[in-house]
Parts: structure tokens; C-alpha cells; sequence
């Protein structure tokens, strides 16, 4: 044989060994290589769209412009977040206490659900008062199902306060244009 073929032969060797090794690691052959949490997929979501929910919603309505969908292979998982700057508006008259429940769904699995809530004992100021909150929610579903998955923003109000004028914003616009954006980040990982 000639030096240059059992070079040839040992390069031709180190390509395949370390092409099966590889192989070997990425579907998890190899213990200790984590192959858990690998992102397959992203989808992303932007909006700057005004929207409003007032304290005499007591029940659940769809944040406007705020959804995903996503196809996504059996047995992985889906991990969500939703943010958001919001503006709490509290009217002049308004007593007591403002609370919102905002929930990160994802249809047919599950949700995770936080609450923005404001408690003054005092009596009404008189003037109108608005407070800014940070809205951040994640959510990591167990394994799925093959299928396509609709990712949603649901809000409600836990109480009707005193006062007309109370509400949760998020790109609220007025006098002062706040216009934040607010987000959707969906991944795909493998199971």
C-alpha cells in the first residue's frame, strides 16, 4: 500500500468514527450528552395595538391581537412567554381594590394564569391615577401530541371597583402615548 491511500484510509476512518459518534449523541445514544430541551422550532410575536380591559369584565375575553399558532411534532414540548408594560387606570372615584387575572394559553393543554392587582384602604383621591406594571408569564406544557397549537392571552377583572373609569392597558394611548409592545415567544423543544 502506498503512504498516501493509508492516510487517505485513516482520514476516511476519522470522518466516519466521528460522523457515528455524532449521530450517536444527537438522538441520545451516548449518556451524559442532553438531548432534553433541544429548540426544534420559535415563533415569535409582536404587537403594538391598544388594548383595554375594564373592571366590569368579570369573566374571560381574548386579548386583541395577541395569539400564535404552531405545528409541532409528537412527544415535544411547547415553552411560552407572553410580555408586557401595562398601564393600570384608576378612576378619580375609585375605593378599595383593582385586580386582573391574566392567563397564557395554550388551547387544549393547559394555561398559566398571574393577577396585577392594586389595594388602596383610603378614601377616593379624587384624581385619576395610573400605574405602570410589568406583565410576565412562562409556561412549559408536558409532551404533546402531534398537532397544530393555538397560543392566546386571556384577561378578566377580579372586581368591579368603584368608579367608571378603572382598567388594565396594554400599548395604552391618551394623553401620554405609552405604546409598549407586548410579546409572544413560543419554542418548540424536543421532549
Amino acid at each position: 500500500m502506498s503512504g498516501k491511500s493509508i492516510i487517505g484510509s485513516m482520514v476516511g476512518s476519522i470522518v466516519i468514527t466521528l460522523g457515528i459518534i455524532w449521530g450517536l449523541a444527537f438522538i441520545g445514544f451516548i449518556p451524559g450528552v442532553d438531548t432534553q430541551n433541544t429548540v426544534i422550532q420559535t415563533k415569535y410575536g409582536e404587537w403594538n395595538s391598544p388594548a383595554y380591559i375594564f373592571d366590569n369584565q368579570l369573566s374571560y375575553v381574548k386579548m386583541e391581537d395577541t395569539e400564535l399558532t404552531i405545528t409541532a411534532s409528537a412527544n415535544s414540548r411547547l415553552l411560552v412567554s407572553f410580555s408586557a408594560m401595562s398601564i393600570m387606570t384608576l378612576d378619580s372615584a375609585f375605593t378599595f381594590r383593582a385586580g386582573y387575572n391574566i392567563s397564557l394559553v395554550v388551547e387544549n393543554m393547559g394555561n398559566r394564569t398571574i393577577q396585577a392587582d392594586y389595594y388602596d384602604g383610603g378614601a377616593a383621591y379624587g384624581s385619576v391615577r395610573q400605574i405602570s406594571m410589568n406583565l410576565y408569564i412562562n409556561y412549559l406544557t408536558p409532551n404533546l401530541p402531534a398537532g397544530t397549537y393555538k397560543v392566546e392571552v386571556y384577561w378578566k377583572s377580579g372586581f368591579d371597583a368603584t368608579g367608571s373609569a378603572n382598567s388594565l392597558s396594554v400599548a395604552h394611548m391618551g394623553v401620554t402615548d405609552y405604546n409598549f409592545t407586548r410579546t409572544l415567544l413560543v419554542q418548540e423543544l424536543r421532549g
